[in-house]
């Protein structure tokens, strides 16, 4: 048996993870390997109590889960949907506590975008989402579509590199988003880790001694933990058109589409061996459209961010510096001055920049 502190940094919760051979069968032995660790946890305290207490829910949540890959990867897409939305569906009361109550605005910002420089200068509306004339260039992702136009952003200026697949630098703009305030702004959230949390639940035990919102916030990590991670899966060969890790993500991205539930989802990037201390720097962003039109963009997202006008990293690199909260890049404590240097100071730079719509 063991404590919540410790479940929560077993190496089996460690994400992401990369499969090995077929993808069906190594997620149902990982959900089975993870029903069997729940059921080590210590019920000594309140909080391994109500942890222990999920069980069902995460059997019933893996269940769902595998039978929603089964039908997606057979091709019965319809099918595949409404299992998803059952299971979601019975997640639900867990996803709030899994955000921050109210208007999430403040909570995501900053964030920022990269689009790839051409020869003319890009205007605000040439780094929002691809216009809905444009459909043949969206391609699939992992919570993205075909045809749909989604916003794509990132906590970190870093964070967009590495989604690129780390393109020179000088060949890119970018611009700072800023999402409005009072527009009750909801983003479904996956972007907690549970070594993160397990942290907390050591240094801070008075937090959990009641039924708290932090004891239902570790609670409902642990009963979504399922769903976060068959969403947060790596592409063994991103060269590969076969590409099932994406199969789940995108039908999440459909029931937000559907249900209007939240505007988009926060999730963590894939692309990093190892995290850089502050949660957000490893952020990714997406918000899908949600008023279509037959051109132009999407009113539902101009409404709730304005951007800034997006700038060349070269020109960035020569704009005056807002004073901001730095150092932002560190790791176990440690300042990486490299990426201070090379992120940190472009930021600050977009911090500096006013921002409007178009």
């Amino acid at each position: 048996m063991q404590s919540p502190a410790e479940f929560l940094v077993d190496d089996l919760l460690e994400l992401p993870k990369e499969r090995t051979g077929d993808f069906e069968p190594f997620m149902a032995d990982l959900f089975d390997r993870y029903i069997k660790l729940v059921q080590t946890i210590e019920r000594g305290s309140l909080l391994g109590k109500v942890l222990s207490n999920r069980l069902p829910t995460i059997q019933a949540a893996c269940q769902g889960l595998l039978k929603t890959l089964h039908l997606a990867l057979s091709g019965d897409r319809p099918a595949a949907y409404l299992e998803l939305d059952s299971t979601l569906m019975a997640l639900g009361p867990h996803f709030d506590s899994l955000c921050p109550p109210g208007d999430m605005s403040e909570f995501v910002n900053p964030m920022y975008r990269f689009r790839m420089t051409e020869s003319t200068p890009f205007l605000r509306k040439d780094i929002f989402h691809i216009p809905f004339e444009l459909p043949h260039y969206i391609k699939e992702m992992r919570y993205s579509v075909a045809g749909l136009p989604c916003l794509y952003m990132g906590g970190s200026t870093q964070v967009c590199w590495m989604e690129l697949g780390k393109p020179d630098l000088d060949k890119v703009s970018v611009s700072r988003y800023f999402a409005l305030q009072g527009t009750n702004l909801r983003v479904l959230n996956f972007g907690h880790r549970s070594q993160l949390l397990a942290a907390q639940v050591h240094l801070e035990p008075h937090l959990f001694n009641g039924l708290s919102r932090d004891t239902a916030f570790v609670a409902a990590q642990v009963a979504c933990w399922p769903l976060i991670a068959i969403c947060s899966m790596r592409v063994p060969d991103r060269s590969s058109p076969e590409r099932p890790e994406y199969a789940i993500p995108q039908l999440v991205l459909e029931w937000i589409t559907k249900t209007r539930a939240f505007h988009g989802v926060r999730f963590f990037s894939t692309h990093y061996d190892e995290y850089i201390d502050s949660p957000k720097t490893y952020m990714n962003y997406v918000f899908p459209a949600s008023s279509i039109s037959t051109q132009g963009y999407c009113v539902n997202l101009k409404a709730l961010f304005q951007l800034t006008e997006p700038k060349t990293w070269t020109e960035l690199k020569t704009l005056p510096m807002a004073i901001g909260i730095r150092p932002y890049y560190k790791m176990r404590g440690q300042v990486l001055l490299d990426l201070e240097d090379k992120f940190g100071k472009v930021e600050d730079s977009l911090l500096k920049l006013p921002t409007g719509t178009f």
